[in-house]
């Protein structure tokens, strides 16, 4: 549980909240105006398509994110078959999924 005593203050809001991220991920990676809507507001997306490469530094959470992307984008025949073609566990490769989206969260909130 948090201090709220704590000599520092409150915690600031998220800029960039993991969910807000993967709307945007999957808007930018989509490109369809309707998923743009949905997710609000965000920045241009071509920045948005090269957050993978700009703030996911290990190249197996960076694979899986752009695997789980492209499944979720119709590019790929399913993020399960992707991970079969990859020796992927799909649990560890989700798991990896998140991590990446919390990692660029963490990395745009600290910009």
């Amino acid at each position: 549980m948090k201090n709220p005593l704590r000599i520092e203050g409150p915690d600031p809001p998220e800029t960039y909240p993991p969910t807000r991220v993967r709307l945007w991920l999957l808007a930018a990676w989509i490109g369809s105006a309707d998923a743009d809507e949905a997710a609000g507001p965000k920045p241009g997306d071509r920045r948005v398509q090269r957050w993978p490469e700009l703030y996911v530094a290990d190249w197996r959470m960076k694979a899986q994110l752009k695997a789980w992307l492209n499944a979720q984008a119709g590019r790929e025949p399913s993020f399960r078959q992707a991970c079969i073609n990859n020796g992927w566990s799909r649990d560890s490769a989700i798991r990896g999924v998140e991590m990446a989206i919390v990692t660029i969260s963490i990395n745009l909130s600290s910009a």
